[in-house]
């Protein structure tokens, strides 16, 4: 069945997709705490597999720390408490009895991690230590809760590191940087890479780089962060080590994190008004093959679609074969076009004859007969196709959305227009102009390009005093 909402309206077009593909069901009874269903917990797993390749080559290691946080444990770094204060869940009673001390809710780990770090460094031998944990976070939003994009209950990985030096630590967040544009330019997303105005960096963290990719709206979604946060929590914590020079000194940490809210940035930089399009790499079923059947056909068909399944799989793929007696062929398409499959084999009694099958894509619709023997090229080289061309595609919707304001009436009248944007100007780097832009515009400054240098090209957009940066503005989720 097509869908009701053309992606042009995304915000129907989303609520209604992420449930007809059975990514992500909200009919529970706890608002932003979601059941994420086989197909979205599938590409969920499909990146931490990604990403666990890839901290394996860079020498991290997977481990999982407590949910239960000692409200002690974030009172002691409060700048970076503050933050969190709105948000935090609490345990206060354990059945009638009231707790004498409440225990928080996980909304970070850095303090339950560092706490345990004090107990394991204490030498220049122990570091680096680079220790990432997947798990689940609360975080009672006080907002608006929408499914992925803003939820009160999420998965995520959070990498914690620590390093002898200052510099030592810079250089593991480059790395840092390394392994996630891997991970997004595999997802075929197209981002941006900010480092954020001081005040909005991580609450203790000494600065803050993050990725943002452009939804359709107009609006951008962060989607990843990476903090050095030179020696602060080292020292709320007493993370210590003896170096070298047999000096006891703090480390240095950083921390870096993605979560299901990826999954979001897919669906919706992808999608299109039949539904998603997934990143073959990453789509929980990469083949779907759908049997032609005549009625003197049906048996010779499914089972020639079966065993061709079994070869297909043979190469590696994810198969599934669409059987289904009780619905027909155009609702099977659009059913597993609506779930975003990158590739479709059609099997019917003409190509069963011919040794061959019908390959469709997704992305494009586009038809080819293939013969048999040349199945496995033509697979491969079409999934290729289909990953070069969702990125080009995403890279599109970046540059048609990246606008210019040299004034603040500029910056209002995009901002304030129904297709929105991402706009260059320039700052003062004075917070009350900042502030403005949010309050007026509802749009955040996300920073200065971190990936490329940029100078002012005029004075401030919001007071017209000498521009420091070279700065861009954006609605974000």
């Amino acid at each position: 069945m097509p869908l009701d909402n053309p992606r042009s309206d995304f915000s129907a077009w989303y609520s209604e997709i992420i449930l007809r593909a059975k990514i992500v069901d909200i009919r529970t009874p706890i608002k932003g705490s979601n059941v994420l269903m086989p197909n979205g917990y599938e590409i969920w797993e499909a990146i931490k597999n990604f990403m666990n390749m890839r901290f394996e080559e860079t020498g991290h290691k997977n481990a999982y720390f407590p949910m239960f946080i000692p409200e002690e444990f974030l009172t002691r770094e409060s700048e970076h408490f503050s933050g969190f204060v709105p948000e935090v869940a609490w345990v206060t009673h354990v059945g009638d009895k009231k707790l004498t001390n409440k225990v928080a809710l996980r909304p970070t780990s850095e303090t339950i991690m560092y706490y345990m770090y004090a107990q394991w460094i204490h030498s220049h031998a122990d570091l680096p230590l680079k220790y990432n944990q997947w798990c689940n976070i609360i975080r009672w939003d006080t907002k608006e809760t929408r499914p992925l994009l803003r939820d009160r209950e999420f998965f995520w990985s959070e990498a914690h590191t620590c390093h002898p030096t200052f510099e030592t630590a810079a250089a593991q967040v480059r790395e840092s940087m390394e392994i996630y544009q891997s991970l997004f330019d595999a997802l075929c997303l197209s981002y941006m890479v900010f480092k954020r105005p001081k005040h909005d960096t991580f609450p203790g963290a000494e600065y803050t780089i993050a990725y943002d990719a452009p939804l359709p709206n107009g609006k951008m979604l962060q989607i990843g962060t990476t903090h050095h946060l030179g020696n602060n929590f080292a020292k709320a914590f007493d993370v210590k080590f003896l170096d070298t020079d047999e000096e006891t000194k703090y480390v240095y940490q950083t921390s870096y994190g993605i979560s299901t809210r990826l999954i979001a940035a897919v669906l919706s930089l992808h999608g299109d008004d039949q539904g998603l399009i997934l990143p073959p790499a990453f789509a929980p079923t990469q083949v779907v093959i759908v049997p032609i059947t005549f009625k003197d056909k049906v048996e010779e068909i499914v089972q020639a679609s079966r065993e061709l399944a079994q070869i297909v799989r043979s190469w590696g793929y994810r198969v599934t074969v669409d059987d289904r007696d009780q619905y027909t062929p155009g609702w099977k398409y659009s059913e597993w076009e609506m779930q975003g499959v990158p590739i479709r084999l059609e099997l019917g009694p003409r190509d069963l004859k011919n040794n061959a099958v019908m390959l469709v894509r997704r992305d494009t619709g586009d038809k080819l007969v293939v013969s048999r023997d040349d199945l496995q090229n033509q697979l491969q080289s079409n999934m290729e196709k289909i990953s070069t061309d969702l990125k080009s595609r995403a890279d599109e919707t970046l540059t048609s959305i990246t606008k210019e304001a040299s004034t603040f009436e500029e910056l209002s009248s995009i901002m304030n227009s129904s297709e929105q944007g991402l706009v260059a100007t320039n700052w003062c780097a004075n917070v009350s102009c900042a502030d403005k832009i949010k309050e007026e515009l509802s749009a955040g400054v996300l920073g200065e390009r971190h990936d490329v240098e940029e100078e002012p090209t005029g004075n401030c957009v919001v007071c017209g005093e000498e521009g420091k940066s070279r700065i861009y503005v954006a609605s974000s989720y």
